[in-house]
């Protein structure tokens, strides 16, 4: 009797390969790494360190913290997540605090450094499933469903398998889908505060969590990380910069703190004290976001995760969540024994993953517009009593 096809046996002798070394790619190499393959990472980083991985990431127990038991790694999580981190303090501009709240007695969503995430899903490699310094130019089909992926420094590699979770500007999304990305119309200013003083009012009313300044459709955001220092987030609605790209550092924080102080011109002066702790460059990073509903062309061998399917401004924190979870879904559809194909198994788990992200995508929308908001931090109040009454 013959032995029916599945997109598992598919699988033992496909080339897989992963655009991109964050959480979702991270996350779908040690989930194929633990069934037997060895797919192989491209990250554009020259090494782990080549740049700061940004703040902090709470963990849902059905998101991230799920995705970690997944791969075995939920032991390790917990000796490094910051069950504290979970604290809110909310503020008028003025420097009244409104709200000072422990959310731990609700979803246990503690927090963990985005490097240190990244370097427990590294750890958890061979370290060979990484190329490093790998910058994809081009993705290009080729007959049967096979991808070429094109490096900008010449090399090329054929893959069986393409999974895209290389983020908001992915070479391979055209070939899935016509979406792309929109500016929220929200911009994020941040720095760090590497080592506050005693004295410090931020760092103070951050305690091992976040602190919320809101007020006229601006905010100060602040979170503490594990080597105690705390970023700080400067939020504003405001035209998209073109002279500016993502991730940018601006050369002369000078000017940058002059603008901003005229930019919050009115706020307490103990909040915008924090302006002269800031000890390290200013970063430019507009806020981007896919529509809740997108539609997604037929296509063969080739996936997308993470940001590159579904990239959300961070006001709800579920990012990182939905992409680990991407990973998961990924994986468990690809070796599901009820799917044929491996294309049939990613059409299986993208139809699910699109439907997942659809209130993932509004809840976002609608969690900035709280934080974001003529009334300041009215809303949230409001928002907060009638989750409490419920």
């Amino acid at each position: 009797m013959t032995e029916r096809a599945t997109a598992a046996q598919a699988l033992r002798t496909a080339d897989v390969v992963i655009l991109g070394g964050g959480p979702a790619g991270l996350a779908a190499a040690r989930l194929l790494n633990q069934r037997g393959l060895t797919p192989r990472v491209l990250e554009r980083d020259a090494s782990p360190h080549a740049r700061s991985q940004g703040g902090s990431l709470d963990l849902a127990e059905q998101g991230g913290q799920l995705a970690l038991r997944e791969m075995g790694l939920d032991r390790k999580f917990e000796e490094l997540a910051r069950p504290l981190g979970q604290r809110l303090c909310l503020m008028d501009p003025d420097g009244t605090v409104r709200l000072d709240v422990d959310d731990s007695a609700g979803e246990y969503r503690p927090e963990i450094d985005r490097v240190q995430l990244r370097r427990l899903l590294i750890d958890a490699l061979p370290p060979e499933t990484i190329t490093w310094g790998a910058e994809v130019s081009g993705v290009t089909p080729l007959k049967g469903g096979r991808h070429r992926v094109s490096l900008a420094d010449g090399r090329r590699l054929d893959a069986d398998l393409v999974i895209a979770a290389d983020g908001i500007r992915s070479r391979a999304r055209p070939l899935v889908t016509a979406e792309q990305p929109a500016y929220s119309g929200i911009t994020f200013i941040h720095a760090d505060v590497r080592d506050p003083g005693p004295g410090s009012f931020v760092a103070r009313h951050t305690g091992e969590g976040a602190l919320q300044a809101l007020g006229d459709d601006k905010a100060i955001l602040a979170q503490r990380a594990a080597d105690r220092s705390v970023r700080v987030y400067f939020a504003v609605r405001t035209a998209e910069d073109p002279a500016r790209v993502q991730g940018e550092r601006f050369g002369d924080p000078a000017s940058v703190r002059e603008r901003l102080r005229e930019t919050f011109a009115g706020w307490s002066p103990d909040l915008l004290g924090v302006l002269d702790e800031i000890d390290g460059d200013f970063a430019y990073w507009p806020l981007y976001g896919m529509p809740a509903h997108q539609r997604w062309h037929q296509h063969s061998g080739i996936t997308l995760l993470g940001d590159a399917a579904h990239v959300m401004p961070p006001f709800s924190g579920e990012g990182v969540n939905m992409a680990l979870l991407d990973a998961v879904e990924l994986v468990h559809a690809l070796f599901s024994p009820a799917h044929a194909t491996i294309d049939e198994a990613i059409t299986v788990f993208e139809r699910g993953m699109l439907d997942r992200m659809a209130g993932a995508v509004l809840d976002t929308g609608a969690a900035g517009e709280l934080l974001l908001n003529p009334a300041g931090t009215a809303p949230l109040l409001t928002h907060f009593t009638a989750a409490a009454e419920r």
